[in-house]
């Protein structure tokens, strides 16, 4: 019997980080070893900090914990309006905007790897692969805020909380090994609202519901999912395949 050596803290966030962009097509040592000379020093946040203003345009790459886009509207109220998870490029929407509309904030603490716009534009003339994966995240987030605002103007919130934990749960397992039917779930109540458009109180009774009907149950940070065919019923959206594109450039040579 062969026994894999046990990873380390860091290889463990690192091949997290590895596994967003190879969801679409593996990346060579060459482009794994661009990707990690690409960003700069490692920046640590605690919860409720702003790793990302409104202001800024530069990217960070989320190497540890969750973190979430929020936009601030004019009397000061926040909506949370994604969740990242660790791989995720926090701050893409905001690179086609003169003035991005959102600010990303740690939902626990989290380490973020920051790159600088002129790297990203090295990024597209030397290796325009991770690029183009880059892209290709950009346009998954894309697709799941386009699923999330159709479901918010048309399904009712048991519906949209169901998806919001399924889609949760599809995201997390990318990124483990061997995916448990229980995951780790920072986000508040309060925060579940704000994603699916109700209040804190409601949020706590849709999830009385869910665990009542066996379907899932909530205890220290953690979310099990006791029934993972109801889920999908209830939720009411297909499966999350990422596609696997034949088009994407070729490795550039060093």
């Amino acid at each position: 019997m062969s026994f894999r050596p046990k990873e380390s803290s860091a290889e463990v966030k690192d091949r997290k980080v590895i596994s967003r962009l190879t969801g679409f097509a593996d990346l060579d040592p060459v482009e794994i070893q661009r990707l990690v000379e690409l960003g700069g020093s490692r920046n640590h946040f605690e919860r409720g900090d702003i790793i990302r203003s409104e202001t800024e345009h530069n990217l960070y790459l989320l190497v540890d914990g969750w973190a979430a886009s929020a936009v601030i509207l004019a009397d000061g109220s926040r909506q949370l309006v994604s969740v990242n998870l660790p791989g995720d490029i926090l701050g893409l929407p905001g690179l086609a905007m003169r003035e991005p509309i959102d600010a990303v904030m740690a939902l626990t603490p989290v380490e973020t790897i920051r790159i600088g716009q002129d790297q990203i534009g090295e990024l597209f003339t030397a290796s325009p692969r991770i690029a183009a994966i880059m892209f290709l995240i950009s346009q998954e987030e894309r697709s799941l805020l386009m699923e999330r605002l159709a479901l918010t103007g048309q399904a009712d919130a048991l519906t949209r909380l169901a998806a919001l934990i399924l889609r949760l749960h599809e995201r997390h397992a990318l990124s483990e090994e061997d995916p448990e039917r229980g995951f780790f779930m920072p986000l508040t109540q309060r925060e579940m609202g704000e994603l699916i458009g109700v209040s804190s109180v409601h949020t706590n009774s849709l999830i009385k519901q869910l665990r009542v009907e066996g379907v899932v149950s909530v205890a220290n940070r953690r979310m099990v999912i006791h029934d993972p065919a109801r889920l999908s019923e209830i939720a009411g959206v297909p499966p999350w395949h990422r596609s696997k594109p034949r088009w994407l450039p070729k490795t550039v040579a060093p």
